[in-house]
């Protein structure tokens, strides 16, 4: 008798164990790590959390995921919240929302669409090849380590010739009094060739030696620039793997187009 109570109360266990499957040891439906007013934040929501931050550069500890639960549970209750007060409901939160929807499904779209489309390596080196060849003629150019300052106007381009001239470190005026995002690299523009720049600054950068500033500031329709050669060096074209994630996304774009193309060809688009 003994022996059937004990069989009867395995069984009951195991039929628990079954049906409590779906729920975890904090009370939580399976796959879930949180609740907020029974709506379910699930694993995979909150492992993809995870995985973004890892990417931009965040350890994954306990600590950190700790934090990433509370942010995530945070924005369910204020969205929640939003909700409750009718704040998704006004003309201007529709158009958002919108927005964002469409946004989002022309992201989906275009994976999806590459993903079955994706650039073939055989593409990737044809484009190459050709890119390549089309610059065959440049093999006796030079490349100019360039670096420059920028100004808005010529009473202070004229400043900044001034604090040059008066010792100044290049680089330090840059980081100083140039608007040009290179400044917080002292100006650093890195390796051109004379036809990547604009034609006045192109002019001046093959007359100069190596170390010198401009004379004067040159101006463009961008403002006006100082310039300092760095260095020079022969053209020399970048290898194929070099180039690879450049033509690749140059190829993307291609893509896009001649899928925007045939669908804006089936599409009736009345402006």
């Amino acid at each position: 008798m003994q022996k059937k109570v004990f069989l009867n109360q395995l069984v009951s266990s195991a039929l628990c164990l079954v049906l409590c499957g779906a729920v975890n040891a904090q009370g939580l439906p399976a796959g879930s790590v949180a609740s907020v007013n029974g709506v379910v934040i699930s694993d995979t929501v909150f492992e993809k959390v995870v995985q973004n931050n890892v990417a931009r550069g965040a350890k994954d500890t306990p600590e950190m995921r700790a934090e990433l639960k509370k942010e995530l549970i945070a924005r369910e209750l204020f969205s929640q919240q939003a909700e409750k007060l009718g704040l998704h409901k006004t003309p201007e939160a529709k158009q958002q929302l919108a927005e964002l929807r469409q946004t989002f499904l022309v992201e989906l779209m275009l994976s999806d669409h590459f993903s079955k489309n994706p650039v073939t390596d055989a593409e990737l080196k044809s484009e190459y090849d050709r890119q390549v060849g089309a610059i065959k003629g440049m093999a006796s150019f030079q490349q100019y380590q360039l670096r420059q300052i920028l100004l808005a106007n010529d009473t202070d381009a004229r400043a900044a010739m001034a604090a040059l001239q008066a010792g100044e470190a290049f680089d330090a005026v840059a980081k100083q009094r140039s608007i040009d995002p290179t400044k917080e690299q002292g100006g650093l523009v890195g390796w051109v060739l004379p036809n990547q720049i604009l034609p006045p600054l192109a002019n001046v950068l093959v007359n100069m030696s190596k170390g010198a500033v401009s004379a004067v500031p040159i101006q463009t329709q961008a403002g006006w620039h100082i310039l300092k050669l760095e260095d020079t060096k022969p053209f020399v074209p970048p290898t194929f793997d070099e180039s690879k994630e450049r033509i690749k996304q140059g190829l993307i774009q291609a893509k896009k187009l001649e899928l925007l193309a045939s669908l804006r060809k089936a599409a009736k688009v009345v402006q």
